[in-house]
């Protein structure tokens, strides 16, 4: 089965503080949107990298996807001001015969590989969408709007979603084609249009980048990885 990766770089990333959108600040000295690049790019069953960046930073995009060295093609297209407009700009450029596609966020950058492969392979099974999760350690309480607690939902039966998110590119267009973007992924857009969506182990190194409290995160796990720190 053929695999593109579609690379959601297109937020300002407001919380994360600076003038420069998130994807594009350093993190060990990399952009952000490098690493995230790397983690997804040297998959062997992923094909071709689409990049959703925002419309002012295309050559900035193209430039890091070419000092990434990365052994497959990447095209930059101008994201749109959704999730889902985004999703849909970097769908357009996916060539006919390319059968799945992975989405993933560039605020996820250290994404193992492992979880690449569940997901693809999940995918290449026949699954319509699928991904990756971890096990929710907090109690979650469900409340109205007045912050009083309708629920307390099984701990056991929660899951903390991370990408990529992979699905038979079929899917992906049908649901894109009814989504009225009120889904915080892309799974939730799949699953309104009513299409089953797996879960595959996550991994807790591919976290989420919002805050800068994730990005001293980042950098103490860049140092672990060079060996910096035991």
């Amino acid at each position: 089965m053929r695999f593109a990766c579609i690379v959601s770089a297109a937020g300002r990333g407001e919380r994360f503080g600076g003038d420069v959108p998130k994807a594009f600040q350093p993190l060990g000295g990399r952009p952000m949107l490098d690493h995230s690049l790397t983690a997804v790019g040297n998959h062997p069953d992923v094909e071709l990298l689409v990049v959703a960046a925002p419309g002012d930073r295309l050559r900035d995009a193209e430039a890091i996807a070419s000092a990434a060295g990365l052994p497959i093609p990447v095209i930059v297209v101008a994201g749109g001001a959704t999730r889902g407009a985004s999703v849909r700009a970097a769908l357009a450029a996916v060539p006919a015969g390319i059968e799945g596609v992975l989405v993933h966020a560039a605020a996820r950058p250290f994404v193992p590989s492992a979880v690449v492969d569940a997901v693809v392979s999940t995918v290449a099974a026949g699954a319509a969408g699928v991904v990756p999760g971890v096990p929710v350690i907090d109690t979650i309480k469900q409340v109205n709007d007045h912050d009083v607690v309708i629920t307390t939902p099984p701990r056991d039966q929660l899951r903390a979603i991370q990408t990529p998110q992979g699905f038979q590119v079929a899917v992906l267009h049908e649901a894109l084609a009814h989504s009225d973007d009120g889904a915080t992924d892309d799974a939730g857009m799949v699953e309104r249009s009513g299409w089953p969506v797996s879960v595959v182990p996550g991994h807790p190194d591919a976290f989420k980048i919002t805050t800068p409290d994730d990005r001293m995160r980042a950098e103490e796990l860049l140092h672990r990885r060079a060996g910096h720190v035991q």
